[in-house]
């Protein structure tokens, strides 16, 4: 199957989705059981600082949230793709949950676009997906255009022309 007919492919976009929704999960558990284990060595008694340069509880504190800000970063994601696989709406433009296919310099991109986890990539039938914020540049421009639709991004090497070839 050719790039284009990949990404025409009816199952193809619930497949993206399935792929982020067990990148992510994997990515959860392991993250909540890193998290777990900074709570307990921030909250472990033998943790108390013996003087005033023992900062390890403070270290392991800081880390501990962090990973419980991630933790709830990663849960919002996870709901939001369930919801789009829920969904499954036919969408004519650029919006949450569509996988919008671009081509760019003679290459072709399947992007999905969703508020949470963008920069993620997972492969799909051997194709390279995605995932798009819309507030990152690329999914600035993306916003509610379809297909057809024709726009550049500037960024610090030059400006890259687009043209969306299909959305789903």
């Amino acid at each position: 199957m050719n790039p284009s007919q990949t990404a025409k492919n009816p199952d193809f976009k619930k497949k993206a989705l399935f792929a982020f929704v067990h990148y992510f999960e994997t990515e959860l558990k392991s993250l909540a059981e890193s998290a777990k284990a900074a709570h307990l060595a921030a909250t472990h008694e033998e943790s108390r600082a013996e003087d005033r340069h023992d900062t390890f509880a403070i270290e392991a504190s800081y880390l501990a949230v962090g990973q419980a800000v991630r933790v709830a970063d990663l849960e919002k994601t996870l709901q939001e793709l369930k919801g789009y696989l829920e969904s499954q709406r036919p969408l004519e433009s650029a919006v949450g949950g569509a996988l919008v296919v671009l081509e760019t310099e003679g290459k072709q991109l399947c992007s999905l676009i969703a508020h949470h986890g963008g920069g993620t990539q997972v492969k799909v039938d051997s194709r390279t997906v995605s995932l798009v914020s819309p507030s990152s540049p690329l999914g600035e421009h993306l916003t509610d255009l379809t297909a057809g639709d024709e726009f550049s991004v500037d960024s610090k090497s030059g400006s890259r022309d687009y043209r969306v070839l299909s959305i789903h």
